[in-house]
């Protein structure tokens, strides 16, 4: 049975809220590709999947923080930013989050402030224009409010979630025993932000996609990630 699994069994009958699991990194031969994450042999210089180089340096890094290191995953099972009716049966959320305000507002934000004083220095010769220009203003400064806070990203003991638009929702949805690929992937500006893209890919797709674009604390979530989506493939392995 799978481990998420069993713990959530005990919440329903603890009747507990908020539960922690705790999974202790590998301490066998294998280490992770830094840019896909999947399993690679410690002998191993190349990965096999996507051909990125590992230095020995890292390797040797990397099993060290394996033996010392368990990752916590917290989850609760009534969501806060997603609609209350996006869980199934026995389904936990483990975290909910919005793009970076700062970072996603910051550029259409500059632009509408710019054209507010256009359009009225504009409207004292054409009014018709001038106009215009203030209602584009508006717009974009409105437009671009509205589509960050109505984008949602949500992380399941499940799926992997993204929730888009006011009146038609745009659910994006990967189950998590089906992602193939994973990857951080911070702008130079994004970096100064503290936030970055995950690139993710699933099973029998060749396309990957921002799927999470200016997630805070990306290498945070980047790990949560990581340690679920392991654990589903660990399990699959032993039914296999």
């Amino acid at each position: 049975m799978n481990p998420v699994r069993n713990v959530l069994t005990k919440v329903k009958q603890r009747g507990v809220h908020t539960m922690k699991i705790v999974f202790a990194a590998t301490k066998d031969n294998a280490v992770f590709c830094p840019d896909c994450h999947k399993e690679m042999n410690k002998e191993s210089s190349f990965c096999r999947y996507c051909g990125a180089k590992l230095r020995q340096s890292e390797i040797e890094a990397r099993e060290k923080r394996a033996e010392e290191v368990k990752v916590e995953v917290l989850f609760y099972g009534t969501p806060k930013m997603m609609p209350k009716d996006i869980l199934r049966r026995r389904e936990k959320i483990v975290f909910e989050a919005r793009p970076h305000m700062i970072y996603t507002l910051l550029a259409p934000w500059l632009i509408g402030a710019a054209l507010i004083p256009i359009g009225i220095r504009v409207i004292f010769a054409l009014v018709f224009a001038g106009v215009l220009i203030e209602i584009i203003a508006l717009l974009v400064l409105s437009l671009s409010f509205v589509n960050w806070r109505y984008t949602i990203y949500g992380l399941t003991t499940d799926r992997v979630i993204r929730v888009r638009g006011v009146i038609g929702k745009d659910i994006y949805q990967n189950p998590l025993g089906k992602i193939q690929f994973y990857r951080l992937k911070p702008g130079f500006f994004q970096r100064k932000f503290h936030c970055g893209d995950i690139m993710i890919s699933a099973v029998g797709t060749a396309i990957v996609e921002p799927v999470w674009k200016n997630i805070k604390r990306p290498r945070e979530v980047q790990r949560t990630l990581r340690t679920l989506v392991q654990e589903i493939r660990k399990e699959n392995s032993e039914r296999a």
